[in-house]
């Protein structure tokens, strides 16, 4: 079979972009203020990695409120061609807000897809056999692949096998939130697409960490690996025996060891927070109970919203 996947076009490190779209860096890091999930420093990086690698088609897992997606649909804005499809369930965020921000010319290179399975890996799956021939083999066609979804070992883990698969030769995938851990956002666990508790060793594991060690690390389809401030990794596929192992932080040792302390007492905030809860609920108190029964009533209309067959509410895949 054949590959679709275009070529990678690096440009010379230092040249000047010829800027085709209507909204350079600054004006998208502007339209995106306020949003989450990304910050400008980030941002900056992602955009100027793809002006510099140049794909065509670029895929994102986890959505939110798009503000990902908007850096880099602005940079294949820049490059004056490129796609980006970013995947994420109807009960996630929505970026209808962030839509309405965006100059045409960059919105145009988006395509929302909101699913109504349980995890994007179904999607996934679709995917890869839409692309496999009878022999088995399955045509790729990512240039750039940013997995910033579940954050789960039992969906990402299945996820990168998939998504190497689905990778062109050459092209590169992005992994985020590589040190979170579950208990760092407790409310958010039944959201991720596993609809068990977590044990309280899943709770305390990063899922990201594991995937990359254990599956992505030991894996000779990825030659080049590199790890950003222990946040971000890197990795590139490549058809060839050799294999780079990079680690690397873009801040002073002192900023590093700060928002590391930052994350610990964070994580010490969640768990003071969730005692509280427990205590809380001990004691019966009225407020911590209709907050939780609020919370499920959510969660079950939601659900019937799907169930009762009235589509996604934010209006459903983009064609």
């Amino acid at each position: 079979m054949l590959s679709v996947c275009g070529a990678a076009r690096p440009m010379p490190v230092g040249c000047c972009y010829p800027e085709w779209g209507a909204m350079d860096f600054n004006q998208v890091a502007t339209a995106v203020q306020g949003l989450r999930n990304m910050t400008p420093e980030q941002g900056r990086r992602i955009y100027d990695h793809v002006r510099r690698t140049r794909p065509r088609e670029i895929l994102e897992l986890g959505t939110s409120y798009g503000v990902s997606a908007a850096y880099m649909a602005g940079a294949l804005a820049a490059n004056g061609e490129g796609r980006i499809t970013t995947v994420d369930h109807v009960r996630s965020n929505s970026p209808r807000e962030l839509l309405s921000r965006l100059d045409p010319s960059v919105a145009g290179r988006i395509e929302f897809v909101r699913i109504t399975d349980s995890s994007y890996t179904w999607w996934l799956k679709g995917q890869v056999a839409g692309r496999t021939d009878a022999t088995g083999n399955c045509e790729p066609l990512y240039d750039f692949v940013f997995l910033d979804g579940a954050h789960n070992w039992t969906v990402d883990g299945l996820s990168v096998v998939l998504i190497e698969k689905l990778l062109c030769p050459g092209g590169w995938l992005l992994l985020d939130d590589l040190t979170w851990v579950p208990k760092a956002d407790p409310h958010g666990m039944r959201e991720r697409g596993v609809f068990f508790p977590l044990s309280e060793d899943e709770r305390n594991t990063p899922h990201i960490r594991e995937v990359f060690d254990l599956l992505i690390r030991p894996n000779p389809a990825f030659v080049d690996i590199r790890v950003e401030d222990e946040w971000w990794a890197w990795v590139r596929k490549g058809a060839g025996p050799s294999r780079r192992v990079t680690i690397t932080t873009t801040r002073p040792f002192p900023v590093l060891l700060s928002r590391l302390l930052l994350l610990a007492a964070q994580y010490v905030s969640v768990a003071i927070q969730l005692k509280r809860e427990q205590l809380g609920k001990a004691r019966k108190d009225q407020a911590i109970i209709e907050r939780e029964i609020e919370e499920r009533a959510q969660e079950i209309a939601r659900l019937r919203w799907i169930e009762q067959g009235y589509g996604p509410p934010f209006g459903g895949p983009c064609g």
